[in-house]
């Protein structure tokens, strides 16, 4: 199967285009420009370079965070309309679980959400990742906690490096961006087992409310 890989959930705009074990193309870009602007010209300029054409595609996995609120909107919003409009099925994968496909044995990756709190999953990863923590947002002092459980434990995710001094046994990844051929990867992983979602109700994973919703809280309580 031909797969194409799309995540936004961090300053990495990733695409990736596989074809069953085999990869065909990766695209990272990081920085200050707009997914929206990035990812649309990634995939074009992609398949310019080969003989079979995006309709040939047949499943398009996209990354549902969690992770930045607009990013995985953008991504998510993007490979829905693609779907859609080549009549292609679409699944959804855990962006954090994708991020950590690139290193052997157990991986964790950590993304930093804000006032000590980070994004975390942690998998021993083989020929297919095995879940051992499951996509949360814990604070960084009870992860590491349990991070320190293992022997051994590699260190992944685009902040990385802020965190693994802290932690006992662990090693730096040299892959620390996400990939989107491991979107791909995950996302043809997945589909064999159960299938594709449903297009209509694919939606990023948050875990936790927006800045706006918050604050929309806090108005809408003094105001009663």
């Amino acid at each position: 199967m031909k797969v194409l890989g799309i995540d936004t959930s961090t300053k990495t705009t990733a695409i990736g285009l596989i074809d069953d074990d085999e990869v065909l193309a990766e695209y990272n870009l990081t920085g200050r420009v707009s997914h929206s602007e990035s990812v649309t010209d990634m995939i074009e300029e992609i398949f310019e370079k080969f003989e079979f054409n995006i309709e040939e595609i047949d499943l398009i996995a996209v990354g549902i965070g969690p992770g930045s609120f607009t990013g995985l909107r953008i991504g998510i919003t993007i490979a829905k309309v693609m779907a859609f409009a080549l009549k292609k099925e679409v699944i959804g994968v855990s962006s954090l679980i994708a991020n950590g496909m690139s290193d052997a044995g157990v991986v964790a990756t950590i993304v930093d959400a804000r006032r000590g709190n980070v994004y975390a999953s942690i998998i021993k990863n083989d020929e297919e990742p095995e879940v051992l923590f499951e996509d949360n947002i814990v604070n960084f002092e009870d992860l590491k906690r349990e991070l320190n459980k293992y022997e051994s434990i590699c260190i992944t995710g685009i902040e990385g490096k802020k965190f693994f001094h802290e932690i006992k046994n662990a090693k730096l990844s040299k892959n620390l961006n996400i990939k989107g051929t491991n979107i791909a990867k995950l996302g043809l992983i997945n589909y064999k087992k159960n299938g594709g979602d449903d297009i209509f109700n694919l939606v990023p994973n948050y875990l936790k409310i927006s800045q706006a919703e918050a604050q929309y809280g806090k108005d809408n309580k003094k105001s009663n």
